[in-house]
């Protein structure tokens, strides 16, 4: 291994730890990345043009990221939110519609995008972000998130024992 790699792991690491122990701000519940960064448009759900015609379908979903509002005390829950890249297949694509189901410590979030129909719309591939609240409060466990056909463990970790 070169020493560039491992002084890159080691930066790594160090970021991912935040050094106080809080993740680093772009990994920290509700932190928000407006506009294009890093090649990826962070978008929001479109409201449909109803004199257009649309075609629906699931959304392509890269990688789902998951992050917690924190650590709930225990008997209390937090808020949970995804971080989900994708990719629309032409300029006209927007992204229509979310749903989502929870059972137990499992939650399918299907994610939809609507193309307009009887539009020559360019065939660009354009990356984006989305940030998708989950529903209810999330007590310290592990869970299964479904996005589309994207599933991601992830774990709300319990309150740090008062010193």
């Amino acid at each position: 291994m070169t020493a560039r790699a491992l002084l890159l792991g080691g930066a790594l690491l160090l970021t991912a730890c935040g050094g106080s122990g809080e993740a680093a701000a772009p990994d920290r519940y509700g932190y928000r990345v407006g506009g294009a960064v890093g090649g990826r448009t962070t978008v929001a759900l479109a409201p449909p043009d109803t004199t257009v015609r649309t075609l629906a379908f699931p959304a392509v979903v890269d990688s789902v990221g998951v992050r917690a509002a924190g650590r709930p005390a225990p008997g209390d829950g937090v808020a949970v939110e995804a971080v989900v890249l994708g990719a629309f297949p032409d300029a006209c694509s927007a992204l229509s519609d979310v749903r989502q189901e929870r059972a137990g410590h499992y939650v399918t979030a299907t994610l939809a995008m609507r193309q307009p129909l009887e539009t020559v719309c360019a065939a660009v591939v354009r990356p984006f972000r989305f940030y998708l609240p989950l529903d209810g409060a999330f007590a310290a466990g592990s869970y299964t998130l479904k996005v589309n056909d994207t599933v991601v463990p992830f774990q709300v970790l319990p309150a740090l024992p008062e010193q």
